[in-house]
């Protein structure tokens, strides 16, 4: 399979650093932009920006809670992380 790969409009690469300065996960801005998480995080590193995946604190104490507390009533992980716009991962580690 040959894939092409096919460089990113400026406006488009600014977008992702804004939103990602503003706080919006490299999850959020893949889907938000319909590109692979991948090339999000090579765009904004390709551009000076510094992107780890512990750049903040993505959930607070509040948000924990309600995680449990749903996921209690049966709520699937996807759906949380959708809706805290974060990866499901961070979602499991929230409810250890």
């Amino acid at each position: 399979m040959d894939v092409k790969q096919v460089a990113l409009p400026r406006a488009t690469i600014q977008a992702l650093i804004d939103g990602y300065h503003a706080g919006e996960s490299t999850y959020r801005l893949a889907e938000r932009f319909g590109i692979l998480r991948n090339t999000v995080r090579d765009a904004l590193r390709r551009h000076g920006v510094a992107v780890s995946g512990a750049k903040v604190q993505l959930l607070s104490e509040d948000d924990k809670a309600e995680i449990r507390e749903r996921r209690q009533l049966g709520e699937t992980i996807a759906a949380l992380a959708y809706d805290f716009a974060v990866s499901p991962i961070t979602i499991r580690r929230a409810l250890r």
